[in-house]
């Protein structure tokens, strides 16, 4: 489709959907509605960066994917693309991304949860006899992860293990969709692919430590993303995979890694009353530590002379633009898609949808650097 295209933002005025309507403010051929429960708060944002980007065409809306009348509120914004902010993703269904089959609009969302990402291939036939695109998971995980395994891919022959892990800075703003997903797997059970066998784990536990070139040792502790369920099949021959989240206060791996044991032990059954406090508790702590945070990706194999071969890929994220890195992939795929760069229909996790050159030219005015190890 030629001409300009929308870009309807959901949960616009949220921790990611801000970031992602200031970016894409001004875009060339595009016209963004930034949405929001409540269309006083859709309003001010939508104000403030026609102020910030002069000549931008941004409008507001109100928009609640929990209502009744949400599928037809959406097709009255007449859609191209959508962009699914409005976290947390576990539990969700598939409502808004169905509403975009039938508007006939793209979807992309930052999903987080792995059953979510694992499960939008079910609406594969649909979307492309609509002739659209639903992307799902277009986030750090598993949209930047696969980006960095494709760039390191040739340095192997074959590829046996992959090890992923996340240090966001501990000043960090905490969303409530961001709070609700980390507390949501709090020692609840998962699948992890562990030298050839699946074996449980649980939510905020297998603590370890962890080492960062930028940032140096953090506990970290195991948590259920989207890739541990997605690469062992995208990368033939891994035999382990696994992800770990290092937070920079220490305080608040052990709560909940003993949090997690509550959980276990079957004396808390959910941890979603306790969103509020823990939120308010961080928030109060947030400026007892630092505005860097990292991302460690460790490749393990055979190299292509036969022997053994292991790499590291380390990114830093300084002055607090850690949480600039789960937009990107949305940002670039959104922006391929308003320039007809995209032709593939169909529902998908994002798996290599995006290139590392592309991510860095993203992030090229931020303080996010990285480097390759081994």
């Amino acid at each position: 489709m030629s001409g300009p295209k929308k870009i309807v933002v959901l949960g616009g005025t949220g921790h990611f959907g801000g970031r992602i309507c200031r970016r894409l403010a001004g875009e060339a051929n595009t016209t963004m509605v930034v949405t929001s429960r409540r269309l006083a708060d859709a309003d001010a944002l939508a104000a403030n960066l026609r102020q910030s980007s002069p000549g931008a065409s941004v409008r507001a809306a109100a928009l609640d994917q929990s209502s009744a009348g949400f599928a037809r509120d959406l097709t009255a914004l007449s859609p191209n693309i959508v962009i699914h902010t409005a976290g947390p993703y576990q539990g969700q269904n598939y409502r808004v991304a169905e509403a975009c089959i039938d508007c006939g609009s793209h979807y992309i969302d930052l999903a987080d949860g792995r059953e979510f990402v694992h499960g939008i291939g079910g609406l594969d036939a649909a979307a492309k006899s609509s002739g659209v695109l639903l992307v799902s998971g277009a986030s750090t995980l598993p949209g930047l992860s696969t980006a960095v395994i494709d760039m390191l891919r040739s340095r192997f022959d074959e590829i046996h293990a992959i090890e992923i892990s996340i240090a966001p800075g501990h000043q960090t703003p905490r969303g409530a969709g961001t709070v609700a997903a980390v507390l949501s797997y709090c020692g609840v059970p998962f699948k992890v692919l562990k030298d050839g066998h699946w074996i449980t784990m649980h939510g905020w536990q297998n603590m370890q430590r962890q080492s960062y070139p930028a940032l140096g040792f953090r506990l970290s502790a195991a948590c259920d993303v989207p890739d541990l369920g997605l690469l062992p099949e995208y990368v033939a021959g891994s035999r382990t995979v696994t992800f770990h989240a290092a937070l920079e206060a220490k305080w608040e791996q052990i709560a909940l890694w003993i949090m997690a044991w509550l959980t276990r032990g079957g004396l808390v059954s959910s941890w979603r009353r306790s969103i509020p406090l823990f939120r308010s508790i961080s928030g109060r702590l947030i400026r007892f530590g630092s505005d860097v945070g990292g991302m460690h990706i460790r490749l393990s194999g055979v190299a292509r002379d036969g022997g053994e071969k292991s790499v590291s890929w380390d990114l830093t994220a300084r002055q607090n633009h850690g949480p600039e890195i789960p937009c990107v992939p949305a940002l670039v795929l959104a922006r391929k898609l308003a320039d007809d760069q995209i032709s593939k229909t169909g529902a998908i996790p994002c798996l290599g949808l995006i290139s590392v050159e592309e991510f860095d030219a993203e992030v090229k005015d931020l303080d996010i650097d990285w480097e390759i190890s081994g």
